[in-house]
């Protein structure tokens, strides 16, 4: 009985602080928190391109004046010929990290965009637990299934789920297994954050034969 008074005072608390707003996009601290990680997301891609043209740029001068010899050092093709030079490789290695990085942060642009999306259509709304799924893998995100709320049972939980953060995929905050706020369709797919619309995350649905296989 105690347990259960707390949990009803908790949603009672969560519920206090729910923005009474049409879509979740209105709420002003939802709006900023939004905001914020795309500036960061937007940050780090610009510090990734300044350090891979500083770090070629830096290479060739110093190449240049003879304090590494890079481009002294040589390699050969397959048919004998000139295959290229040490600072080539060095700067093709740089480049190839900058593209790795690139795609990283544009996939978490195109992440919050569809986020933004469900958060301009769609209310905040309280999932009283997120529960992890520790014994399923998923190399996109964070297996996860929502416990209804106040609409639903207290003891039914949806499908299982992939969660993904913005700026790291498989980060999880330990928070979000005591209540979140959920924005989308019928607790499931959608955006969850933690109350006060921080830590965004993206929630989307796994494949059928992954979630059957949890089941079993």
């Amino acid at each position: 009985m105690r347990g259960a008074a707390a949990d009803e005072t908790q949603e009672a608390q969560r519920a206090s602080q729910l923005p009474l707003k049409k879509c979740a996009f209105d709420d002003p601290a939802t709006r900023t928190a939004w905001t914020k990680t795309r500036r960061k997301v937007r940050a780090r891609l610009t510090l990734w391109a300044v350090f891979w043209v500083g770090s070629f740029v830096a290479l060739s001068v110093l190449d240049g004046f003879g304090v590494v010899g890079l481009s002294d050092v040589r390699f050969k093709g397959r048919r004998g010929g000139s295959g290229g030079n040490l600072l080539g490789m060095v700067g093709a290695v740089v480049f190839l990290v900058y593209l790795c990085q690139l795609y990283l942060y544009v996939v978490s642009l195109r992440s919050l965009k569809r986020m933004r999306r469900v958060l301009e259509r769609h209310p905040w709304r309280i999932v009283s637990a997120v529960r992890r799924q520790p014994r399923v893998t998923d190399p996109s995100g964070v297996p996860v299934r929502l416990r209804i709320g106040v609409e639903g049972a207290r003891n039914e939980w949806s499908d299982l789920m992939s969660a993904s953060g913005v700026l790291r995929k498989r980060r999880w905050p330990e928070a979000m297994e005591h209540g979140v706020w959920h924005a989308g369709d019928d607790w499931g797919p959608g955006v969850l954050a933690l109350p006060g619309g921080e830590n965004l995350m993206e929630v989307r649905k796994r494949q059928a034969a992954d979630t059957a296989r949890a089941r079993a």
